[in-house]
């Protein structure tokens, strides 16, 4: 795990991304300035929120796709997130035995930001830290050679 987060810390520039996360497909991403409008299934960047750095590394920003807009809700019910009656999988309340912040309940994204979500299972995304303010977004990426 930590050489893959050393590697993929050599090859994250301004411009390309090496993501070895499972939240999106492996692979080479070409990185942009965010471009508004945004939409739902848009990858973007992010700095690790503070409130997850105990999960995830706070040098290797975070690559995960949106799925939720200002007005959308996004409803944690019987610890599964589901957004647009889409269910995006479980949501985790403990990890090797260590409470873990999430959402409880239901919000609407707020003008101003995204809630970011994918489908895998153990995705570090807005379950676990709400929604991100579109001006805390870094870059948008743009898939150049993925894998599974």
């Amino acid at each position: 795990m930590l050489g893959g987060l050393l590697l993929a810390a050599v090859l994250s520039t301004r411009w390309v991304r090496l993501n070895t996360s499972p939240s999106v497909p492996l692979g080479l991403y070409r990185l942009t300035a965010i471009r508004k409008p945004l939409a739902r299934g848009a990858l973007v960047v992010l700095p690790v929120p503070p409130s997850v750095q105990g999960f995830w590394s706070s040098w290797v920003p975070l690559l995960k796709p949106i799925a939720g807009l200002p007005g959308d809700q996004a409803c944690v019910l019987e610890e599964t997130l589901w957004i647009h009656n889409v269910s995006y999988g479980p949501v985790l309340t403990a990890s090797h035995g260590h409470p873990v912040p999430h959402v409880e309940g239901c919000l609407v994204v707020q003008a101003g930001e995204v809630f970011l979500a994918s489908s895998e299972p153990r995705s570090l995304d807005s379950r676990y830290y709400g929604p991100i303010p579109v001006a805390a977004l870094t870059a948008q990426a743009t898939p150049l050679l993925t894998w599974r």
